[in-house]
């Protein structure tokens, strides 16, 4: 369509015929026969011919065009090339923030945890270890920002730091996916490592689970065996069993055969919203040799029991909750950073220090077992005697001062 000598004013524009009519800086109004008219920015940039549009004339004024003409030559003057510019632009606009996105992704990320726990977890993640990347676009959040906001103020809270780490680099291989980005700036071997050095090893922290020494566990337990509370007899099985907060919160009679001393946890015994722990945590069935002294302390309770709950909570129709042995445990000791499940370090301090039994073993007795869930299962069985030989020395050591020496009837 040939150029018209029409001029174009705000007068004129929208009645003006059919042609292609320049209007200074790079503008034009193109109108078709049909009498539909809009505006077109033509430019050259590196040899290249190129042109972008400005919309309908119907909807931007004369005005309003020129104006969008010529801040697209100001951006032409800085080497820049409009029509990629204004693109770029909307992108942006339409990138969603991190918040939403990363919320979105979560629900659908929770839907492959099993465990109340583990999905609580991941929304704390999510939510509040991330809260300050909520309102930057998906796309403009670089490795500084990680660093800075996120990581940097939870650097040595070891395990946090690591789950968010994991987190974030999930979350942004979802938005490149979705074609968000094409980058990821959580990629812990190519971005975070170079600019903060290698993660500090789980376990450099201490505290995080602050258990008694085991030099002084004899001395405590003597002081256990003295109080007639209820949460100091579920304080001493906890101890001579190694057993989680959650199991023994949840430890019932019928689990309980006293006559060969074995206590037996179904996969499925413990719910998965339980304060204490995420459930039986490898998701197998347990079964744990007790010692003599936890054999005769469960006898003496048993002739005084009120329902199946071996340690009911004060309605005797729950458990007890894991805030009374923990509220017991720094009455009796004094301290008031220890932790009920600091008791399971105690113990393999005491393992490894004071004694030569195998590594494995020692893991066992903690049900810190590798493999599938098969061979789980048959390493379980076949170090039960072995299990019970450590935790029968590991009892002898804990009560020495208690005097506490049972005889058990009969012991696989």
């Amino acid at each position: 369509m040939g150029a018209s000598r029409h001029a174009i004013s705000a007068k004129n524009y929208l009645a003006i015929p059919s042609g292609d009519y320049p209007c200074g800086n790079n503008l034009y109004l193109v109108v078709a026969p049909s009498g539909a008219r809009r505006w077109l920015f033509r430019f050259q940039r590196n040899g290249l011919k190129d042109s972008m549009g400005f919309g309908s004339a119907r909807d931007v004024s004369f005005t309003e065009a020129q104006d969008k003409a010529i801040d697209a030559r100001r951006l032409l003057a800085k080497g820049i090339n409009p029509k990629e510019h204004r693109d770029e632009e909307r992108r942006a606009q339409a990138c969603p923030l991190f918040g939403s996105f990363a919320s979105a992704w979560r629900h659908t990320y929770e839907q492959s945890l099993k465990h109340l726990a583990s999905r609580n977890k991941l929304k704390r993640n999510v939510d509040v270890h991330c809260v300050a990347l909520h309102k930057m676009r998906m796309d403009e959040i670089v490795t500084d920002h990680l660093i800075k906001l996120v990581l940097d103020p939870i650097r040595h809270q070891v395990e946090n730091a690591r789950d968010v780490r994991q987190r974030l680099k999930l979350i942004f291989d979802a938005a490149i996916a979705d074609g968000l980005r094409k980058d990821n700036p959580a990629d812990y071997d190519t971005r975070l490592r170079p600019k903060m050095g290698k993660a500090p090893k789980r376990g450099r922290i201490r505290g995080h689970h602050k258990g008694i020494s085991h030099q002084s566990l004899p001395g405590f337990m003597a002081k256990l065996a003295e109080s007639p509370d209820q949460s100091a007899r579920a304080i001493e099985v906890l101890t001579l069993t190694v057993a989680r907060t959650a199991e023994i919160m949840h430890m019932r009679w019928s689990q309980l055969d006293l006559d060969t001393g074995r206590w037996g946890i179904k996969a499925g015994d413990i719910p998965e919203d339980t304060d204490g722990g995420e459930g039986t945590k490898n998701d197998i069935d347990k079964l744990t040799p007790l010692p003599r002294q936890a054999v005769a302390i469960l006898r003496e309770m048993h002739d005084s029991r009120v329902g199946d709950y071996v340690f009911p909570g004060r309605d005797l129709a729950g458990p007890m909750s894991n805030n009374t042995m923990l509220k017991r445990l720094k009455e009796l000791s004094g301290d008031q950073a220890l932790t009920v499940h600091g008791l399971r370090g105690t113990f393999r301090t005491w393992a490894q220090e004071e004694t030569n039994f195998e590594v494995e073993i020692v893991e066992h007795c903690m049900h810190h077992i590798t493999g599938d869930a098969a061979e789980k299962a048959y390493k379980h069985g076949a170090a039960l005697r072995k299990r019970r030989e450590v935790l029968q020395a590991w009892a002898d050591y804990a009560l020495k001062s208690a005097g506490k020496v049972i005889t058990l009837g009969r012991a696989a």
